[in-house]
This record gives structure tokens, C-alpha cells and sequence, in this order.
């Protein structure tokens, strides 16, 4: 009984405390967010190809990106490393794959895409590439290979619904 009356005793403080004060508590808590805003940066900006002499990242931060060419695909997915890490469930998994090869294409310039392909129960992520030469390449970051997935056709025994590309 002593306990309740101690918990009920503290209740009813700190509600009286809340009525007291926290109009002014909440005010100067709005003030305080409200000096705590920063103006974002400019987003990157991407144009489509461009000499990789233009290829630079100004002081504003701009991002130029270029197609690639199918030769400049295969070499920089031969030197990027994202394949040879190990698939890990619910750790590291086709989606992580597919960041990290998108992250590492841009970082050199080239302008890669995040893929979904979907499935009734389920999804896939992937890379793509829009090359000069040879229009769409879809890679697999897990092993580097060429991939042609389309809707209605089947990856890894699933049937593909629909496929979502993020540039």
C-alpha cells in the first residue's frame, strides 16, 4: 500500500510539474530545433556523356556521370571487388551486392543503376548499365556475369513480374 502511494504521489508531481511548466519547456524546445537546421547541400547532378576529362567533382559538389561504354563495363567490373565477398543471409545479401557495385561504378564516374527484379514472393536485386554501344547491360554483382532478365522470362527458376530500374 506504501509503495502505491509513493508511486501515485510521484504521478501526480510530475503531472503538476508538466502543467507548470511545459508550455515554456516545449517553446524553448521549438527554439532549439528550430537553430538546429542546416540548409542540405545540392543534390548531385548527373549528365549524360560527357567526356571523362569533364569527369570531375566540383566544389559544390556536383556529380557528372557518363554512360559507359561496354568496354569500360567489363573493365571496371573485372577490377571491382564486391564479387569476391560472401553472401551472408540476412547480413549481406543480393541487395548489399548491388549497392556496393552501384556505389563503387559512381565513385569512378560511371553511371550505374540499382534493379529489381520481382518475383510473386520476392526479389532480386541487380546492376545495369547504359552503354553507348550496346544500350542495356544488366550484371549480376554476386559473379560479374551478363544477365538478359525480362518479364515474364525466369531468373534463378523464378518468373520475373516486373523489373524496377533506380538510376
Amino acid at each position: 500500500m506504501k509503495k502505491k502511494l509513493v508511486f501515485l504521489s510521484f504521478i501526480l508531481s510530475l503531472l503538476a510539474f508538466c502543467l507548470t511548466y511545459g508550455e515554456g519547456v516545449g517553446a524553448a524546445r521549438d527554439q532549439e530545433i528550430q537553430s538546429e537546421v542546416i540548409e542540405p547541400s545540392p543534390l548531385p547532378i548527373w549528365r549524360d556523356n560527357i567526356s571523362s576529362s569533364e569527369n570531375v567533382i566540383s566544389s559544390n559538389q556536383t556529380f557528372e556521370m557518363k554512360n559507359p561504354t561496354f568496354e569500360e563495363v567489363r573493365d571496371f567490373i573485372l577490377k571491382d571487388p564486391t564479387s569476391r565477398k560472401i553472401f551472408v543471409l540476412n547480413k549481406y545479401e543480393c541487395r548489399h551486392f548491388a549497392t556496393d557495385v552501384n556505389n563503387n561504378a559512381e565513385a569512378v564516374g560511371i553511371r550505374c543503376a540499382f534493379v529489381l527484379l520481382c518475383y510473386r514472393n520476392g526479389q532480386h536485386a541487380v546492376v545495369a548499365f547504359d552503354t553507348t554501344d550496346r544500350g542495356l547491360i544488366y550484371i549480376e554483382p554476386q559473379t560479374d556475369v551478363s544477365i538478359e532478365p525480362e518479364v515474364g522470362g525466369k531468373y534463378q527458376g523464378e518468373e520475373i513480374i516486373e523489373i524496377l530500374i533506380s538510376w
